[in-house]
């Protein structure tokens, strides 16, 4: 069975060279670098890990090289170039990037004989399995222009999702680090101050100013072991998450969140939706178009839900998806999905399916603001008045004091 192998090599000229290429086994890759002209150095199986996303959205750094490259392969196909003289004249980024020597590779790949779609294949965390599997149904039909097309249309839609969804994110996380970096400030350094000056006078201090003084000396005192702790939190996250199980868990509470969990939710569907169309429209078979996507989405629970799908489709129960209960797939999603298979317009449904839940998404993402914002008012205006109160209470105290 194909696997994807990381290697290590030198070419001629001294420069390293590394990559990721699908072989049957470690054999099979030195012998391709071999009539590639490089001596392979080190060649290790690639770890198969779906990277975790609070989004459950896009999070790859050639995302927008990919959408360029794809632009220009589709102009120049249009315009008659040969693949090979395309797939040598573009240039995404710095010249020794890792996107330009993918391209390399992935054109060595089709010179020894490969189709475009299985040179793509040895860079999979560049060229995402939708985009291979539309490349190879494009090839297939001899609609590889339109399909790139597509494709680029389709990428462009979901990167501006993907930033609309984070710039959502952005505000509450923005002020709930900044309460944070203000709450430390406070332990560590002010209130130590204000222990040092009242404890000169014999005055009585009230309940706020002491557990302010109290939770102040825990974290002066113990701080080494909150660090440990939250370190030890940050590695026991990421292994749960390397988890099925633990991945399943966060998933489905992060869709379950007020506001976000809906946002994130619906740029999900959105993506889905937008996918799926173009995989139909590339001639693609319904249940291996569901298998596929259900293997790209990033949030576990919705993925789960496409299995689903896939699983009624397969046992050709499809005519009751109306019926079946989802705990995440929005009732219009099903409804829009069959009424495309009823009346034969399932490429078309899912465009507008894709269209309305992205715009769903542009309204939540420029509202999140005023949603959140008399929330995190209330967070911050109750956190100032309990430190008002710990602060100010004690020298109205000293002050009849003096009077006294």
């Amino acid at each position: 069975m194909p696997t994807q192998f990381k290697y290590k090599a030198h070419a001629a000229d001294g420069s390293t060279k590394k990559g990721i290429m699908t072989a049957d086994n470690p054999d099979q890759v030195a012998e391709y670098l071999s009539s590639q002209q490089f001596v392979p150095v080190k060649i290790t199986r690639a770890r198969d890990k779906r990277a975790f996303s609070f989004s459950g959205f896009i999070n790859r750094a050639d995302y927008e090289n990919l959408i360029m490259f794809t632009n220009n392969l589709a102009t120049m196909y249009r315009s008659g170039i040969p693949l090979l003289r395309a797939l040598t004249i573009i240039k995404i980024g710095p010249e020794d990037g890792h996107f330009n020597r993918a391209l390399q590779q992935v054109k060595y790949s089709v010179q020894s004989g490969k189709s475009l779609s299985e040179a793509m294949a040895d860079f999979d965390d560049i060229f995402f399995r939708v985009y291979r599997n539309s490349i190879a149904a494009g090839e297939e039909s001899g609609r590889l222009e339109d399909i790139l097309d597509e494709l680029a249309t389709m990428m462009e839609k979901e990167l501006e999702l993907s930033r609309l969804i984070k710039s959502g994110l952005r505000y509450p996380i923005i002020v709930i680090i900044v309460i944070a970096i203000a709450f430390v400030v406070l332990m560590t350094y002010v209130i130590p101050q204000f222990v040092d000056f009242y404890s000169s006078f014999d005055a009585d201090l009230p309940l706020p100013t002491k557990i302010f003084i109290g939770t102040s000396n825990f974290f002066t005192r113990y701080w080494a072991l909150l660090l440990g702790v939250a370190v030890a939190a940050g590695f026991g996250f990421r292994k749960m998450v390397s988890n099925e199980k633990g991945r399943l868990l966060v998933d489905r509470k992060l869709l379950k969140l007020p506001v976000f969990g809906e946002l994130i939710l619906k740029g999900n569907v959105a993506r889905f939706a937008m996918m799926f169309r173009i995989l139909f429209r590339a001639g693609l078979p319904i249940i291996q178009s569901l298998r596929i996507l259900a293997d790209s989405v990033k949030n576990t629970m919705v993925s789960l839900e496409i299995k689903k799908l896939e699983d009624m489709f397969r046992r050709g129960s499809d005519a009751n998806l109306l019926e079946e209960e989802f705990e995440f797939l929005p009732d219009l999603a099903k409804q829009m999905i069959s009424i495309g298979l009823e009346t034969g317009a399932l490429e078309r449904m899912l465009g507008e399916l894709g269209t309305f839940y992205s715009k769903e998404v542009q309204y939540t993402s420029r509202h999140l603001t005023a949603i959140l914002e008399p929330i995190l008012t209330l967070v911050v205006s109750v956190f100032v008045l309990i430190m008002a109160l710990a602060i100010f209470l004690p020298m109205w105290n000293l002050i009849k004091v003096f009077n006294g």
